[in-house]
């Protein structure tokens, strides 16, 4: 996979990592930065990842309108892509998508809508890789939603009212989770 992902976005940073503690950071947000990847705690809001077992990963944080349709025309797109670098077919992908909203109020504002945004920039992407051959196309890919900034449990309330996690499964073969964490077991299994 990182020889396709590569090939067909030779312009991205695509950094490997192998540490035990994963920490994943929207700068732009923050700072108009860029999205990153560190093995040192960030004093800022963050999606963190345990990587205990110390799995070698790739991490392509995509930059602004990083996957164009047409000139001028770009997909939606999430934050980034996480994957093993052993690319076996039968390897987890992760995508992640955060929004840095400082309230749950504000986080489920119906006329924000950032529930079916951030869904809808996982799908996307995800598609667009699949339909550029940088993802098998009927491979299953696991993605993350996030609100870093949340402390309080956002997940139950946040498929009330959008598409469900069934039917993203069923229709896009993505296993989405509404959380701020994951849980690398090894190069086939990660939780989310």
């Amino acid at each position: 996979m990182i020889t396709r992902l590569r090939s067909s976005f030779p312009t991205h940073n695509i950094v490997s990592e192998n540490s035990k503690y994963l920490y994943v950071v929207d700068y732009k947000s923050i700072n108009g930065g860029s999205v990153a990847i560190s093995n040192i705690h960030p004093d800022v809001d963050h999606v963190y990842i345990d990587n205990g077992n110390e799995v070698p990963v790739y991490f392509d944080g995509f930059p602004d309108n990083a996957f164009m349709i047409t000139p001028g025309n770009h997909c939606k797109q999430c934050e980034c892509i996480i994957f093993p670098q052993s690319c076996d077919p039968t390897d987890w992908i992760l995508a992640i998508e955060m929004k840095y909203a400082y309230s749950i109020e504000i986080a489920f504002r119906e006329n924000i809508d950032y529930p079916n945004c951030m869904i809808d920039q996982i799908i996307s992407t995800v598609n667009y890789l699949r339909e550029n051959g940088v993802i098998e196309k009927g491979r299953r890919v696991s993605a993350i939603v996030s609100f870093p900034r949340l402390i309080e449990d956002f997940s139950a309330s946040f498929f009330s009212g959008t598409r469900s996690m069934e039917d993203i499964i069923v229709n896009d073969n993505i296993r989405i989770r509404a959380t701020n964490r994951a849980r690398i077991r090894s190069s086939r299994n990660i939780n989310i």
